[in-house]
C-alpha cells in the first residue's frame, strides 16, 4: 500500500479522491490546497497545507501524486504543478475508478485520471496528466495529449490525435480519423466531423 498526495482540493478533487478511495490501493492521502484549511479534512483526507508543502511530504515518505486542480481550457497550472512535484522527484500513479473499463492493449502515461463509467479502448494511448472524465468515451487507436481534458459524456471516435492542451466539453463528439490541434477549445455538445 502506498502513499498519496493530490494537489488541489476543489471539485476536481473529491472526484479524483473518490476514484481513489474506491481503489483501495492507498494506505493514505492527503491534500495540498492553498484554499483549504490546514487540519481539516476533505472526505475524511486530511489537508496538509499548500503545495510548498510538497518537499516536507515527499521527506516523510509520500512518493505518489496527482495534480487534482481542474481546467476548463488553460492548462499553466496544472503544468506548473506537475513541474513542482517534478522537482522532488514525486511518481504519478494513474487514478482509475473501478466502473471505468480500460482496455489492457491501451496504454496510460502517468497522472491519469480516468473518472466513473469512462471507456478507453484497445490502442489508445492517454498522455501524461491527461483527464478521461466521467462517462467519457475514447475509442480504439486514439492519442490523448499531455493535460488534455475530456470532460464528462464526451466521445472521441477511433483513430483520432488529439494534441496537448486540449480541452474537450462535455457531451461532444469527434468523429473517427481527426486531428485535433494543441491548445484548442472544443466546446460543450460541439460535433466535430473535419
Amino acid at each position: 500500500m502506498s502513499k498519496l498526495v493530490l494537489i488541489g482540493g476543489g471539485g476536481h478533487c473529491k472526484s479524483v479522491l473518490d476514484a481513489a478511495l474506491r481503489m483501495g490501493v492507498f494506505q493514505e492521502i492527503v491534500i495540498l490546497d492553498p484554499g483549504l484549511n490546514a487540519g481539516s479534512k476533505v472526505m475524511g483526507c486530511a489537508v496538509y497545507g499548500d503545495d510548498d508543502k510538497l518537499g516536507e511530504l515527499r521527506e516523510k515518505g509520500l512518493d505518489n501524486a496527482v495534480i487534482t486542480v481542474g481546467c476548463v481550457g488553460d492548462t499553466l497550472l496544472r503544468r506548473k504543478l506537475a513541474e513542482k512535484a517534478d522537482a522532488y522527484g514525486y511518481s504519478y500513479p494513474a487514478i482509475i475508478d473501478p466502473s471505468a473499463v480500460v482496455s489492457e492493449f491501451a496504454k496510460l502515461e502517468p497522472g491519469v485520471f480516468v473518472g466513473k463509467n469512462a471507456v478507453i479502448n484497445a490502442g489508445a494511448q492517454i498522455g501524461r496528466h491527461a483527464i478521461i472524465n466521467t462517462g467519457a468515451i475514447i475509442e480504439h487507436n486514439c492519442h490523448i495529449g499531455a493535460f488534455t481534458h475530456v470532460a464528462v459524456g464526451a466521445t472521441v471516435c477511433g483513430d483520432c490525435n488529439i494534441e496537448e492542451d486540449v480541452f474537450i466539453g462535455a457531451g461532444a463528439t469527434l468523429i473517427q480519423g481527426l486531428t485535433i490541434e494543441k491548445k484548442r477549445f472544443i466546446k460543450a455538445g460541439e460535433v466535430i466531423v473535419r
